[in-house]
């Protein structure tokens, strides 16, 4: 008997926390500057991505900013951790998050949330 694995938008996500396309952040990322198309305290999702980074490969967080917001000093990283193909868009995970970062993301959460609340 043949086992199928749904890869699309049928198939619901394992992850803990869920993912906001706003407010959009910026991150800076083993030294350049990136926008995120969505994020959670669990990781992001950059677009742009020039070249192919190998899944597992760890990379520093250095800044992130949304709006007019900027957070330097940051002392994070990330793990790859799924390539869209065809996208330039690569996933990341938190490996690890600073209290600044952390608290920061927290922030950018509840900034979301009042926005929505106004609508």
């Amino acid at each position: 008997m043949a086992r199928f694995f749904t890869t699309s938008r049928y198939r619901s996500h394992g992850r803990k926390d869920h993912r906001h396309e706003l407010p959009q952040l910026k991150l800076t990322l083993a030294g350049r500057e990136f926008t995120t198309y969505d994020w959670s305290l669990g990781g992001f999702r950059i677009d742009d991505f020039q070249g192919r980074p190998i899944i597992g490969e760890l990379m520093t967080v250095t800044d992130m900013s949304y709006e007019d917001i900027k957070l330097g000093g940051v002392k994070s990283t990330a793990t790859v951790t799924r390539i869209v193909i065809g996208k330039n868009q690569v996933a990341f995970a938190f490996n690890r998050l600073d209290e600044k970062a952390f608290s920061f993301l927290e922030a950018a959460s509840m900034k979301r949330l009042s926005r929505l609340a106004r609508i």
